[in-house]
């Protein structure tokens, strides 16, 4: 009997290394849609470097194949960088509105660079952004320039033309008042670790960047909607959920009221990702700004890969190197 408890927690430790391991060093994973093709195929499955950027010290560990994770009540640390994110990288992310999912886009946008999209034409610092060998368009005309699309991040245009934007960095600093751009500044605050809350009416609505709609796609629960506001049972609310500017002056960081807060200066850089399949890409055009923090690192060779839909191996990809 004591043989084969010894068996057992040698076991243990040794899945504990191997998931500590994939969250540190490498990582595989599998591409679910067409956002990066023809570049990178839905099926394909990746190796990743976790530690290019800078490996990050995990705070939880996430059990295979499933939503589950467990804490490891490690330091947050990030480890020096074997080179920078650059303009171009196709990088590895959390996904900023529900952590659970890893992302894979190019990383169009540096800390504070000016961003702009005119008839599907990007503009970074005023130049042209070439559209990536192997990127594409599905449909035939862009979107006119007079459609505001809702889905937007900031409602700031349609998925081909957008007005002009600066992506923070660290060291800027914004106003902090009943006058803010909320959509904008809540969700940094909320990135670098900021409780904010919204106090009135002996009610407490906690700011989240967690969508419920991710949640309800992840878990098929659609109870997760009734904690969110406008329902009269919420206690969460997103910055991006309508909120008039009259309520302001009821938010609260830190337990400390915006009215007793001048200014706040961001402590982590913020990026800009886009799919190269450009039509068919959920990226920073719908959801913002990636996070330093959310930077896992960069996929570097195919193992594997199948078409998801006949489930035929595609040998071809095998050792493809995404670019």
């Amino acid at each position: 009997m004591n043989k084969i408890i010894k068996e057992i927690k040698s076991l243990f430790y040794l899945v504990l290394i191997v998931l500590f391991l994939k969250e540190t060093v490498v990582e595989l994973y599998i591409v679910p849609t067409s956002s990066m093709e023809r570049n990178i195929l839905r099926g394909d499955m990746l190796v990743g470097s976790r530690y290019i950027y800078g490996m990050k010290v995990p705070q939880k560990i996430w059990v295979p194949f499933t939503a589950i994770s467990i804490p490891t009540f490690l330091p947050d640390y990030r480890f020096p960088a074997f080179k920078d994110v650059e303009r171009g990288d196709v990088v590895v992310f959390e996904y900023p509105r529900d952590n659970v999912y890893k992302y894979v886009k190019r990383c169009i946008g540096l800390p504070g660079d000016t961003i702009e999209i005119q008839n599907r034409t990007i503009f970074v610092n005023s130049k042209e952004y070439e559209l990536p060998n192997g990127g594409q368009f599905l449909s035939k005309q862009p979107s006119s320039e007079s459609y505001m699309d809702d889905n937007m991040f900031l409602n700031n245009g349609n998925k081909d033309n957008m007005k002009k934007f600066i992506i923070p960095k660290k060291g800027d600093s914004f106003a902090i008042n009943e006058e803010m751009n909320w959509e904008l500044i809540i969700p940094l605050l909320l990135f670098e670790g900021n409780k904010v809350e919204l106090i009135f009416n002996d009610q407490k609505l906690v700011f989240t960047n967690e969508d419920p709609y991710d949640l309800y796609r992840r878990t098929g629960d659609r109870g997760v909607f009734n904690d969110y506001a406008p329902n009269p049972n919420a206690t969460l609310i997103n910055p991006w959920s309508g909120l008039k500017k009259e309520y302001m002056k009821y938010v609260v960081i830190n337990d400390v009221s915006i009215e007793n807060i001048d200014s706040y200066t961001l402590q982590q850089d913020y990026y800009w990702m886009m799919g190269d399949n450009r039509d068919n890409s959920e990226d920073s055009r719908f959801w913002g700004f990636v996070p330093m923090s959310h930077i896992l690192g960069q996929p570097v060779i195919t193992w594997f890969s199948i078409d998801l839909d006949s489930f035929i191996p595609r040998l071809t990809r095998i050792g493809n190197i995404p670019k």
